[in-house]
């Protein structure tokens, strides 16, 4: 069908994880389509553009993925979400990283497409909206 992913067979679907090792605490969500880096790196972008630096705090980050669908520990999903990509944004003491993973079909599984990579990085190369013109 004519959908957001017309030439994939499954949903375009994101799982987001942030996870704070020093802290032992972990959320996700879902962004149920256009799960793109450069759909993420819009989200993350917002705060940038507001306030001139991207999101770098565990409160910053769960402010932008609040309008998404949390989610449980994605080992306690039953049943997964048909998700294209896989984020994870892991906070420490040099700041946020994000990696990303993508499923292909097929019997290919899940590969990594980027990362980990600084957060500020991860905008400035998937965000469109920061790097176009009017």
């Amino acid at each position: 069908g004519e959908g957001p992913c017309p030439f994939l067979p499954m949903a375009c679907a994101a799982v987001i994880s942030l996870l704070e090792p020093c802290q032992s605490r972990q959320r996700h969500w879902l962004l149920p389509d256009a799960g793109f880096p450069q759909q993420l790196a819009s989200l993350l972008g917002s705060p940038l553009r507001s306030c001139g630096r991207p999101p770098s705090s565990w409160q910053e980050l769960n402010a932008v993925f609040l309008p998404l669908a949390p989610l449980p520990a994605p080992e306690n999903l039953s049943p997964t979400p048909a998700a294209t990509y896989r984020y994870l944004i892991c906070l420490d003491r040099r700041g946020g990283r994000v990696s990303c993973w993508r499923r292909y079909p097929e019997g290919l599984g899940w590969q990594r497409r980027c990362g980990p990579m600084p957060l500020a990085l991860f905008i400035r190369r998937f965000n469109q909206r920061l790097t176009s013109t009017p």
